[in-house]
């Protein structure tokens, strides 16, 4: 190679790999542009992918475009690969005294070889083992060790988008699927099919009953509300008033008053007497979202409202007898906000009597897809435009993003792309859902790097505390993974 090409060619090369097939769902069109890409950046003469049966027996399974599938093959550098368990460079076969004199070299004149597993396709193809292969049966570019390093980048990353294709695939097996089962499981108004949801679904009928106060614990955005209605549309109070309250969004001096009532002249501007929530709720349901916010000064008067049934007005010394069953909701930790003395630890207790986890949105599966479809029928039908969709890229993209609103946020999206998008197909730009076309990187180091950090974490993730495993998922060796580790600043 030209040192211009050398030095921008090739990263351009593997960029272009990256970038043109990170979205590419059919394996056998990925991995035969990857041998062309393996081909042009390393100059050899053949490009192949190997794959070896049990019994030993391996044939060509791609090929670059000028080779053929009948073509010899050095059986010798497999074997290799596989006992020393890592890539194998054989630079100049004519130098070296044993690998001459292998007949698979030999007698089909090869000069100069790169070989290494590709595990990622053991679930396209099972019961076989695979291979990357590259050779050349001429002089004209003897690999070297710096080649060697460039073929582990590319073996690395053909790897990672033979997983990516499977996973868009599994995606467009997926929203086949949940289109046909939108209406499956619903909840009141709640739709879903994850079994996380499920199980609180199942705590929520299980404590509505009842009159134990219910805490609701989740992300802003995660259906507590919907859920505490359903709790008490369940329960024997469903003829008698909900009161929903969000104790975060009344200023301190004023809580009190909201939750007790007051009486007439008890502060300036309270020209009559006036009822709290309480009272209001009294033989019903009162729902406190973000209970967490309650200012302390309060929290006495709400304990005892919830041990001896009993509220006093501000401004009043008369006690009212309330019979109201508490469901609370939140989203900061309370027991934190115990330890630092933000909530009274008996009033903790007085609320946890059931506690009840609702899940986010990215721990719910395929949930946001189901629910944006709903919302989509709902909106399209109510703003007039009946009969819109989404793209199949919307659809991926729903599902692939971590909804950090959680339903709120796929409710928001969903109506504001159906009044702004100009057709009747909502796109993934109308959702504002717009991914990365691909990883920009300033030099083949860089590439190089990230793809070995994100491997690592998966591996370690799969596999956490255990360094030897670890290394098997990545097909390397416990001393090297170590290296690694301690290079990239990681842990295992």
């Amino acid at each position: 190679m030209s040192e211009k090409t050398d030095s921008y060619g090739m990263l351009e090369a593997a960029l272009r790999m990256t970038a043109a097939m990170a979205e590419e769902q059919n394996v056998v069109i990925l991995l035969r542009r990857g041998l062309e890409l393996c081909k042009q950046v390393l100059d050899c003469d053949r490009a192949f992918l190997i794959g070896e049966a049990k019994d030993g027996a391996g044939e060509i399974i791609h090929k670059d475009k000028e080779s053929d599938t009948n073509a010899p093959f050095s059986s010798t550098a497999l074997k290799l690969v596989k006992e020393k368990q890592e890539p194998l460079l054989i630079s100049d076969t004519i130098s070296d005294e044993t690998l001459r004199v292998q007949e698979s070299i030999s007698s089909h004149e090869i000069r100069t070889v790169l070989c290494s597993r590709l595990d990622a396709l053991h679930g396209a193809y099972p019961g076989k083992e695979f291979y990357l292969y590259l050779d050349s049966r001429t002089d004209r570019h003897p690999f070297s060790q710096r080649d060697l390093e460039i073929f582990r980048l590319l073996t690395t990353l053909m790897a990672n988008l033979v997983k990516n294709s499977d996973l868009l695939a599994q995606h467009e097996a997926t929203i086949e699927e949940l289109k046909s089962r939108v209406e499956e499981k619903r909840f009141e108004d709640l739709i879903f099919s994850s079994p996380r949801f499920e199980k609180t679904i199942s705590l929520v009928k299980q404590a509505a009953p009842t009159d134990v106060p219910i805490l609701l614990i989740g992300e802003t955005g995660t259906g507590k509300e919907i859920l505490a209605r359903s709790a008490h549309k369940l329960s024997k109070r469903n003829d008698k008033p909900f009161l929903a309250v969000n104790c975060g969004a009344i200023p301190p001096n004023l809580i009190e008053s909201q939750l007790f009532g007051h009486e007439k002249g008890a502060f300036t501007g309270a020209v009559a007497a006036k009822k709290g929530h309480f009272e209001e709720a009294n033989g019903g349901t009162l729902f406190l979202d973000e209970v967490g916010e309650l200012p302390t000064q309060v929290q006495p008067q709400f304990l005892r409202a919830l041990q001896e049934g009993e509220i006093m007005r501000v401004g009043s010394s008369k006690t009212i007898k309330v019979d109201v069953r508490i469901i609370s909701a939140t989203n900061v930790d309370l027991e934190k906000a115990v330890d630092e003395g933000r909530f009274r630890k008996d009033l903790f207790f007085r609320l946890n009597v059931m506690p009840i986890t609702v899940p986010p949105m990215r721990e719910r599966g395929e949930d946001a897809l189901l629910l944006a479809h709903f919302f989509l029928k709902q909106y399209c039908e109510s703003l007039g435009s009946p009969g819109c969709k989404f793209s199949r890229e919307a659809e991926k993209a729903i599902l692939v993003y971590e909804w950090p609103g959680n339903v709120r946020e796929i409710q928001n999206r969903i109506q504001r792309a159906v009044i702004t998008a100009g057709g009747s197909t909502i796109s993934r730009e109308d959702l504002g859902l717009e991914t990365d076309e691909g990883p920009r990187y300033t030099s083949l180091k860089d590439a190089r790097e990230s793809v070995d950090r994100e491997m690592i974490a998966q591996a370690v993730q799969r596999a956490p505390g255990n360094l030897t495993n670890a290394a098997k998922i990545l097909d390397i060796d416990r001393k090297s993974l170590r290296l690694l580790l301690e290079k990239y600043g990681m842990k295992c």
